[in-house]
Parts: C-alpha cells; sequence; structure tokens
C-alpha cells in the first residue's frame, strides 16, 4: 500500500513539474501578446499575459512588464487589478532603477571635480 502510495505521489510530482515548466517566459512583451492571441478565452489570454509580467519583473525587464500590462489594460480587461498592480509596481522599479543610476553618475562627477 506504501508502495503504490508514493508511486502515485511520485507521477504527481512529475506532472507537476511538466505543467508548470510548459509556461516558459516569452523574450518579448510582443512574444507574449501573440502567443496570448492562441488562447481560448479572454480570461485565459489575460492569466497568461499577467504570469508573464510577472516574469518580466522577475527578470528585471520592466520595460516589458509594463507593456504586457498596457495591453491587458487597453485590449483585454480594463478593470484588471493584477495587469494595474503589475504597471505599478514596474513604473516604481524603473524610477528605483533611475534614482539609482542617478546616485551613482552624481558620485562619479563629484570624484571627478576633486
Amino acid at each position: 500500500m506504501r508502495k503504490t502510495l508514493w508511486i502515485a505521489l511520485g507521477m504527481c510530482l512529475v506532472f507537476s513539474i511538466a505543467v508548470i515548466g510548459c509556461e516558459k517566459k516569452a523574450a518579448t512583451s510582443q512574444e507574449a501578446i501573440e502567443t496570448s492571441k492562441g488562447l481560448k478565452t479572454v480570461d485565459e489570454q489575460v492569466k497568461y499575459l499577467v504570469s508573464q509580467a510577472n516574469a518580466f519583473i522577475n527578470g528585471k525587464e520592466f520595460d516589458q512588464a509594463i507593456a504586457t500590462a498596457q495591453h491587458v489594460l487597453s485590449n483585454l480587461d480594463q478593470n484588471s487589478a493584477e495587469a494595474k498592480s503589475i504597471l505599478d509596481k514596474a513604473t516604481e522599479e524603473m524610477k528605483k532603477v533611475a534614482q539609482g543610476a542617478m546616485d551613482d553618475m552624481k558620485k562619479k562627477l563629484g570624484t571627478l571635480g576633486q
């Protein structure tokens, strides 16, 4: 009985990994948008694009996340809370990156003047 349980548990694990691994991150927001057009329903398209936008954020590709979220809001679901949240988060992260670059430049310029 235990052996059967472990085999069933192992098969579930393998299946879960296979399903999760099938959805890879698109190279660009445009690629994600094109892929989403092959999905059957608007809800599936939104879910796919939101997951892609989150993957772009995790990869620090904030411009791609913003473009993907804007597509969802403009073309699929103007009330998508997830897309709005992604848009806010990606915009905030871009501001942090820009501020960090400005701070670094100020430091470099400050050392040049000495």
